[in-house]
């Protein structure tokens, strides 16, 4: 967001780390929002958390809710990143936002909780769910998948897992566009989906990733690595995208335009730096 907004110069970002809204740092952060006065809270704790080896935890529900509290005692409108985590996967088809959240998992249900809990502590809320966002940078599965190609570690994944991954600079143009229009007056309250145009199952997701590392030195012999798993269950988090076109003009753009540039900035950041 940061690196996307500043050029634009139509809105101030004050960013929060996430360091400083654990639980024990709740007065510091209650004082920044008081005295930065936002007009909007942009809430990306939770989805910047749910790709990391130790997954969410239940405190991470709770430190939503004081965050929540906060911003409804301030009149803030909210708005939170959300995911297609809160689906159990059951559906054959893409999952609609009139579908109810039936998480069955530990991270789906805290998911699912942060939603209806500030759904009724806050009135402009807006919820934005997320296929599975992808990014070079940072801890994330797609880092760990390209430490397991550059390693020669073998991987399996299955197309019987399907989602609409979304790159991390794309999410950014879609908040960017939608902080626009809730400026000059759309409905600052509501519930959208977005992921990237091409639902895809996990074996072909990597297939891709592969076909592309296997071009950069970093990943010598990467083409032999996958192997397709056909025990996987059947799961489906696949997202209807929409309403979010109609309701604000935002065109998804195919998910495989970004995989080389999210495996460039992966090697500029990791693996020219281990051998400078």
């Amino acid at each position: 967001m940061r690196a996307f907004l500043a050029p634009l110069q139509r809105h101030e970002l004050i960013q929060a780390p996430l360091e400083s809204t654990r639980l024990n740092r709740s007065r510091q952060a209650k004082k920044l929002l008081k005295s930065a006065d936002p007009g909007i809270i942009l809430d990306a704790r939770l989805i910047s958390l749910i790709d990391r080896e130790d997954d969410l935890q239940p405190d991470d529900l709770e430190r939503t809710r004081w965050l929540g509290e906060t911003s409804a005692k301030l009149g803030c409108r909210y708005f939170l990143l959300s995911s297609s985590r809160v689906f159990s996967g059951s559906l054959r088809r893409a999952y609609r936002e009139s579908d109810s959240p039936d998480a069955t998992d530990a991270l789906g249900q805290i998911m699912m909780d942060t939603e209806r809990h500030l759904s009724g502590l806050i009135e402009s809320l807006f919820i934005l769910r997320l296929g599975w966002v992808f990014s070079g940078r940072g801890p994330s599965a797609f880092n760990r998948l390209l430490d397991q190609l550059r390693a020669g570690v073998p991987i399996q994944a299955s197309d019987n897992r399907r989602d609409c991954p979304v790159h991390s600079a794309e999410v950014a143009r879609v908040i960017a566009g939608i902080i626009d229009q809730i400026e000059v007056g759309a409905p600052s309250r509501g519930l959208f989906h977005y992921g990237s145009e091409g639902d895809t199952g996990y074996f072909s997701f990597i297939e891709a990733v592969v076909a592309v590392a296997s071009q950069f030195e970093a990943f010598p012999g990467a083409a032999e690595l996958l192997e397709e798993d056909f025990t996987t269950p059947v799961v489906n988090r696949s997202l209807d995208c929409g309403a979010i076109r109609h309701r604000f003009g935002i065109q998804r753009r195919p998910w495989r335009d970004f995989v080389e540039r999210a495996i460039r900035r992966y090697i500029e950041i990791y693996c020219e730096e281990q051998t400078a």
